[in-house]
Formats: structure tokens, C-alpha cells, sequence
């Protein structure tokens, strides 16, 4: 038999007079007593029955997973809302109205992290990626070496490794015309955990880049010019830029005798070289492969020029 209407609204009142809680009330389930409740730990890969969790910082961003719960923001994606700024950065600045859930918190067409709230110049986003002790951990989503927070300051697409599809990964690009690779504008050198795993000198990150090859050297003015399809990147050549010599596959070993072909190639510029693998303006030959420009920051003298070579007999 239906229960009247009016019981039932009684019953709804008993119960709340009663001090005992409806299923709307009811505080979500929270078996491990961490903060974070048992869905939303299922939600994100955490564990309910774990609390030492909740300290973590899945995505790295500069908030503990706890704290993501209790902002309702992602806790394994530092950029909750794609606007270019961590999570943390975003509730750092909300005394400038950031919302981390919100690309574009007060609605000008402009996202969050390109705003310029001090009026320095210098995009928000960009301020707090100086302040980051370690910028690897910049979400990637297509792995081309360029964080997704910088891909729409470039024109690029964070889900596409090769926006303009020309065979040429967007991180080896210079789609802004700077002289630096496109991957390489988020690098500074207070980065403490810089992704050179091996200690060879050079980030992860630009282990495998081939810059292009030398259209033209001139040797009396410094004038340096590289080549890639139809781009080409122009740089100074002075008495302080340094010239390395790498070799490629550094890192197989075909011949199966214990060396890494690398380092094999590597004695045999060594001993070309008289022990070690530093070059000279000799090597920069045209139709020399270039594996890295480094330019000294704001200007077109070149720091560092690294030029393939090719062992002897290879």
C-alpha cells in the first residue's frame, strides 16, 4: 500500500530531528580517513584504503592530491583547465580572480596564463615557469618537446607532434623566428633537474635534434647559416662560440662487441682529434649536419655549435 505523503514528509522530519542523516547528506564515503573520498580516489588511480596518497603531488604541479580533492581540480593533470598555468599558479593568483577551472576567468578572450596581470611584459604563465625548479615536468601531451602550455603562444596543436605536418617535430622548429628551437624556449639554467640523465652536457631533450645542415659559413665575418627544408637559421660565429663534435647512435651497438657504436665513433675522432672532441671553425663545412645551436639569450651570437661527423671509414 502507498505510504501517504504526509507520513512520509514526517518521516523525512523524524530523521533530521533525530540527529541520524538522508542519503543526501550522507558524507561521502572515506574508508582510509585521508580527505580524499573513496570515488574520487577511484576516479584518479590513487588507492582508498591508502592515506599516505593524499601527501603526494601525482602531477607534479605544487599541490598534494588532498589539496586537488578539495579544489576539484585534476590530480594528474597540472593544467586542469589548459589555460597555460599550473594549478598551483592559478590559486597563488587568485587575488588577480585566476580560477584553476576556468581557462579564461574573466572572460576577454584571453587565456588565463597569457594575461600579463603585472604589466610587465611577460605573460603569466611564462613568470611562473622561471619560478619552477624542474620545467620537464610540464605536461607534453604529444611528446614533441614542447610543453602544451607553450604550443598556443606558437600556433602549435598539443594533441599533434607535427602541427604544419612537414616531417619535422614542432620542438625542432623555430616557429617564432627567436634562433631557438622551439622545445628550448622553456629552458633555464636554474632548472634543477635539467633531463640530462646521461651527463653528457646536453638536455634529454636534445639528444636526437638535427637542427639541419650548413648552407653557408663565412669565415671572416661569423656568419653562420643552417638550413632545414625551406627554414633556415642564421647565427654569429665568434672567438668565444664553442664547436663539439658528436657522431650519431650513440647509444647501439651493432657490432655486438660490448661498446656502444658511439663511443667507439668517439675515440676514433678523438684520436683524429688528439683526445678530445672539441672542433673549430674548420668543421663548419657546407653540407655539415648540425645537431644543436645554442644562442646566447636575447641575441644571435652563438654559444655553442654541435656538428655531426663522420667517423672514419663510416
Amino acid at each position: 500500500m502507498p505510504i501517504p505523503r504526509t507520513l512520509a514528509a514526517t518521516a523525512v522530519a523524524v530523521l533530521a530531528v533525530s540527529g541520524l542523516a538522508t542519503t543526501a547528506d550522507a558524507a561521502p564515503r572515506d574508508r582510509d580517513g585521508d580527505g580524499m573520498s573513496d570515488r574520487y580516489e577511484r576516479r584518479h588511480g590513487f588507492d582508498p584504503t591508502e592515506a599516505g596518497d593524499a601527501r603526494g603531488d601525482a602531477d607534479k604541479d605544487g599541490l598534494s592530491n588532498r589539496r586537488e580533492s578539495q579544489e576539484r581540480t585534476d590530480p594528474r593533470a597540472e593544467d586542469t583547465d589548459g589555460d597555460g598555468q599550473d594549478d598551483a599558479d592559478e590559486l597563488r593568483g587568485k587575488a588577480r580572480g585566476s580560477d584553476p577551472r576556468d581557462e579564461d576567468t574573466d572572460d576577454d578572450g584571453t587565456l588565463d596564463g597569457d594575461e600579463d596581470s603585472d604589466g610587465d611584459d611577460v605573460a603569466d604563465e611564462d613568470e611562473d615557469d622561471a619560478r619552477e625548479p624542474c620545467a620537464k615536468d610540464d605536461d607534453d601531451s604529444d611528446s614533441d618537446g614542447v610543453a602544451d602550455e607553450d604550443e598556443n603562444e606558437l600556433g602549435l596543436g598539443s594533441d599533434d607532434s607535427d602541427s604544419d605536418d612537414d616531417g619535422t617535430p614542432d620542438g625542432e622548429e623555430d616557429s617564432d623566428d627567436d634562433g631557438r628551437l622551439d622545445e628550448d624556449g622553456d629552458d633555464h639554467d636554474d632548472d634543477a633537474c635539467d633531463g640530462d640523465r646521461d651527463g653528457d652536457g646536453h638536455h634529454d631533450e636534445d639528444e636526437d635534434d638535427l637542427v639541419g645542415a650548413i648552407v653557408s659559413f663565412d669565415a671572416v665575418t661569423g656568419r653562420l647559416v643552417v638550413g632545414s627544408g625551406t627554414d633556415t637559421l642564421t647565427g654569429l660565429v665568434t672567438d668565444d662560440t664553442e664547436i663539439e663534435l658528436e657522431t650519431r647512435d650513440e647509444d647501439h651497438d651493432d657490432s655486438d662487441d660490448g661498446d656502444d657504436d658511439g663511443d667507439e665513433e668517439d675515440r676514433v675522432v678523438d684520436r683524429r682529434r688528439g683526445g678530445d672532441d672539441t672542433g673549430s671553425t674548420a668543421d663548419l663545412v657546407v653540407g655539415a649536419e648540425v645537431a644543436e645551436l645554442d644562442f646566447v639569450r636575447g641575441t644571435d651570437v652563438l654559444d655553442e655549435v654541435v656538428v655531426y661527423v663522420v667517423p672514419a671509414g663510416g
